[in-house]
């Protein structure tokens, strides 16, 4: 049964690293407005604690969507006319961890850091692919170390005390598993932010919720990741190592083959689902040597050979297929 799993593909190997995607050369447009980066941390901690209850209100009349969001559903210390608002807000912006990590975020990402401008670039294109649909506002906040990512409407935030990189010590601390730190880096940042962003604008719509219809439909999300991202490496995108990311590539078709001889791809088993798809350690029913998701860079290989075989497709025609299985069938998947 091991044996199954070590597969030689140096052929595949180099197929890969010379392919060319027909959308990755399109230039970047130079007549779309980036999209606004509100660095909120730098405005939020530069009030004096002292003086909240006259200070706060000018910048949550600033920002009010995103001021609702911070407050309400990040640091939880609810509503701003509740009595003891200015009191918990206080609390949290002196309180000895999350200036700490506040600190941190000023170190690792000074003003402009390198990620504004690679984000700014990919929402360009996402303009240039999608020029009906909206961008959002892009704000960063320290949440002391709680959350990463947090979307409304016509906004996605992130934490950037959750990418200062693997070897900060609070994540150790706080318990925040190894195979999660590893992928807590800035340079994560921008692969983040826009895959958020995308399953806000493109949610999972099939009438069969199974495995292989969620398989293709996070490899769309994955595939116009990668689009608006092109010069960044698959690895990055996906958060896998490079160990992990040529694992994969050696044992496609194990993996394809393990999910139909155990019957796998039409489970409707929302726990089964979940333990392909999500982050993990590793990929449940694959080797430990696995990376977490490696289901979903399956369902990302099939988008990719469906667009391959289908020229006449763009992104916004990906994107209107609802029949997950009509692209495993147009993709004549054979890893």
């Amino acid at each position: 049964m091991r044996n199954k799993w070590i597969v030689a593909a140096f052929t595949i190997l180099a197929i890969q690293g010379c392919k060319q995607n027909r959308f990755d050369s399109v230039p970047t447009p130079k007549n779309v407005e980036p999209v606004t980066i509100v660095r909120f941390e730098r405005e939020l901690f530069a009030i004096n604690p002292d003086s909240l209850e006259k200070s706060y209100p000018t910048l949550a009349q600033r920002y009010p969507d995103f001021s609702k969001l911070f407050t309400e559903g990040i640091i939880r210390i609810g509503k701003s006319d509740s009595p003891d608002f200015y009191g918990y807000l206080r609390l949290f912006l002196t309180d000895t961890m999350v200036q700490n990590a506040n600190r941190l975020v000023g170190n690792t990402f000074p003003a402009n850091a390198n990620f504004e401008k690679v984000l700014q670039d990919a929402f360009v294109r996402y303009a240039y692919f999608f020029p009906s649909k909206p961008l959002p506002r892009v704000y960063t906040y320290v949440s002391g170390y709680n959350l990463s990512l947090a979307i409304d409407d016509s906004l996605v935030a992130v934490g950037l005390d959750r990418y200062l990189g693997k070897n900060t010590i609070q994540y150790s601390l706080m318990g925040i598993p190894v195979y999660l730190q590893r992928k807590m880096h800035p340079d994560k940042v921008p692969s983040d932010v826009m895959r958020a962003w995308l399953y806000s604008a493109f949610p999972f719509n099939d009438s069969i919720n199974n495995l292989l219809c969620n398989m293709i439909y996070e490899g769309q999300i994955m595939y116009l990741t990668k689009r608006m991202l092109p010069q960044q490496p698959d690895s990055l995108i996906f958060g896998f190592t490079p160990q992990q990311y040529k694992w994969c590539l050696n044992n496609e078709a194990p993996m394809w083959t393990n999910l139909i001889e155990n019957k796998l791809l039409f489970t409707t088993n929302t726990v089964d689902i979940n333990k392909m798809i999500n982050d993990a350690p590793f990929t449940s029913g694959f080797p430990k040597e696995s990376p977490g998701r490696a289901a979903v860079w399956m369902g990302y290989r099939i988008v990719e050979r469906f667009m391959e075989r289908n020229k006449n497709i763009d992104l916004q025609a990906l994107m209107k297929i609802k029949d997950y299985q009509e692209i495993l069938n147009m993709a004549k998947y054979k890893p």
